[in-house]
């Protein structure tokens, strides 16, 4: 489990950090607060010891326990300095460490993530900005405050950024290895649509959540993610583009323009059959017995693609004894570097948090996976992408 160490200076917006710690907890982090002095006469140390693995203040600071500077962070992967204060971003920077909480951040030496909060002219004074630059020079990371009503009434630029951003910008900080750090990937999600005619469509029941789960954790690995998706997005936007596609066509579209990046997971469920297409609404009127579909055999997007990158290929069988001998004929006819088989005997039903996997690759590798949800199997097939 990783850990975070939550630095709170004196802000108007320090009740915010309650729910950077909450968000922070529910994603499975342990979670220790150092509050400011300036902090304090917002909140109380109690007020935070019952929501995480421990406060110092300079109320409880001793050498008798780890409640001192040097201590307290040493087992911490990361600090995020939410809501910081001027003064404390000021004297972070020049290392004018009279204070307890200056003293706890300058001796952690561990990554740190800054998220200002100040009015606006405070803010962008130049000594702050100064600050700012020498801090992200020297290797600090900083989410920008974001433009609104202060609180002091004046609107412009201070607001503490979004709370998400916030903590989705110190996974990607924490989760970051060489192999991934700006690859450009590509990650196809849901079904297509394939219009029967004006107002019909024929589709299939796939959620999108695999191809999501790989675009978020291939971010937070370091990538520069793009994500089509034919499905409306059921998490918060991270920082990478998504492209909403409805057909097969549209889909090969998107593929052929972004054919120069180093990886497609194509999890999308593409159409084995697409439908004749009527440019008018087929009338009921005109078919009392009812109305049979002719579906032509579509074009396999992945085998005809031109993609230069390694292409990750996903498959749905009945059963693994047929589903492992189809997945490994399509790796060496689709030229694929990897095949990701799943099957209905495994799985629970379409759209299911929960899934199990059996990874194919070129050299011969095979490997098979534990019942995960989606985001562990995102993690676990990107684990593997490392060796081909």
């Amino acid at each position: 489990m990783k850990k975070i160490l939550l630095a709170v200076s004196g802000s108007i917006s320090f009740y915010k950090a309650y729910e950077i710690l909450s968000l922070l907890k529910k994603q499975g982090f342990g979670v220790k607060v150092l509050l400011s002095d300036g902090a304090m006469k917002f909140c109380t140390k109690a007020s935070f010891e019952a929501l995480c693995d421990g406060v110092l203040c300079s109320e409880n600071e001793s050498w008798q326990n780890e409640y001192n500077h040097i201590a307290f962070s040493k087992d911490c992967d990361l600090i995020i300095f939410a809501p910081a204060s001027i003064n404390s971003i000021n004297k972070l920077a020049y290392g004018i460490a009279d204070n307890l909480f200056i003293q706890t951040l300058i001796a952690a030496n561990k990554p740190l993530l800054i998220a200002p909060a100040a009015n606006t002219n405070m803010y962008l004074h130049h000594s702050t900005q100064n600050s700012l630059k020498l801090l992200k020079d020297n290797g600090a990371f900083i989410a920008q405050p974001i433009s609104k009503v202060l609180a002091c009434g004046d609107l412009g630029v201070g607001a503490l950024a979004d709370i998400d951003d916030i903590v989705n910008m110190g996974k990607r900080i924490l989760f970051s290895t060489e192999f991934f750090k700006g690859k450009n990937i590509l990650v196809t999600a849901g079904g297509c649509i394939e219009d029967i005619d004006k107002v019909r469509c024929i589709s299939n029941h796939s959620s999108g959540k695999m191809g999501e789960s790989l675009a978020k954790w291939a971010y937070f690995m370091g990538a520069n993610v793009v994500l089509a998706s034919s499905k409306h997005q059921s998490v918060k936007k991270l920082n990478y583009e998504i492209i909403n596609y409805k057909s097969s066509k549209e889909l090969k579209s998107i593929i052929d323009i972004y054919s120069d990046f180093d990886m497609l997971f194509m999890s999308a469920a593409v159409s084995d059959f697409v439908p004749e297409f009527s440019d008018k609404k087929i009338s009921k009127k005109d078919h009392k017995d009812g109305l049979t579909l002719h579906l032509k055999l579509n074009e396999d997007l992945l085998k005809q693609t031109k993609f230069k990158g390694k292409k990750i290929g996903f498959k749905l069988e009945n059963d693994y004894k047929q589903g492992a001998l189809n997945a490994q004929n399509a790796l060496q006819d689709k030229n694929l570097d990897m095949i990701c088989l799943n099957t209905l005997e495994d799985s629970g039903l379409f759209g299911d948090n929960k899934n199990k996997m059996y990874l194919f690759d070129k050299k011969g590798s095979i490997y098979e996976s534990e019942f995960l949800n989606k985001d562990n199997l995102a993690k676990f097939i990107l684990d593997k992408v490392k060796f081909l």
